[in-house]
């Protein structure tokens, strides 16, 4: 008996020879083996002939997803640009004022002709009113903060001022509220009141120190 691979060599001729003679013997066993190469012959070539194919529809599918998502940020956009544009046309007749009311430079006789507007408006004594260190002329040099007061928002500029006005409470009351309803933000830091009984009733001297926010652009 041979062994080794002679003995191999000679058990698969023998099956192979079997399966020839097999082969030429049988008519449907010849059908079913030239059926089955021929099938997966066209099997073979049909994958590799559709591999492009296919690879280029994934290819556009994830083109297709990817455009879409585009389209529906662009859609989303479009929208808010309609929302803005809406907001913009109710509110156009009031940009023009929005636009002065935050000063370019400081202008402390501007906000002082609207505080003795204030006090005469509401029957009150002006005692007196400062303005801090500025810079009327050249570049303006950022200020610094006073102590135990937050920095106003933007980084923007400020005129520190003080106001003493003497009156009764609710003429006072009513002044601090016009003054931080002027068309010029007024950013109220602190409020000392001192109260005293008259004949004529109770008076009340307050010290309101404030920052006037300007935007320091030449």
């Amino acid at each position: 008996m041979a062994t080794g691979w002679k003995g191999q060599y000679y058990r698969y001729r023998e099956l192979f020879l079997n399966i020839i003679s097999l082969y030429k013997q049988r008519r449907d066993l010849r059908a079913f083996l030239e059926l089955t190469l021929s099938l997966s012959t066209i099997i073979i070539f049909v994958i590799f002939a559709l591999k492009p194919t296919i690879l280029t529809i994934l290819s556009l599918y994830g083109q297709i997803n990817d455009k879409k998502n585009t389209l529906e940020s662009l859609n989303q956009k479009v929208s808010a640009l309609q929302k803005a544009n809406n907001i913009y046309s109710q509110n156009k007749n009031s940009i023009p004022t929005v636009n002065t009311a935050i000063f370019t430079n400081p202008e402390p006789d501007t906000v002082s002709k609207q505080i003795l507007g204030l006090a005469s408006k509401n029957g009150v004594d002006l005692l007196g009113m400062s303005v801090g260190q500025l810079m009327l002329l050249g570049k303006t040099t950022a200020a610094k903060t006073l102590i135990n007061t937050k920095p106003l928002p933007d980084s923007a500029q400020a005129m520190s001022i003080s106001i003493s006005v003497k009156s009764t409470y609710t003429n006072l009351t009513n002044f601090i509220k016009d003054l931080e309803n002027l068309r010029v933000p007024v950013k109220i830091d602190s409020l000392t009141i001192n109260s005293s009984q008259t004949q004529e009733g109770g008076i009340i001297v307050s010290v309101i120190t404030a920052r006037v926010p300007f935007t320091g652009q030449q």
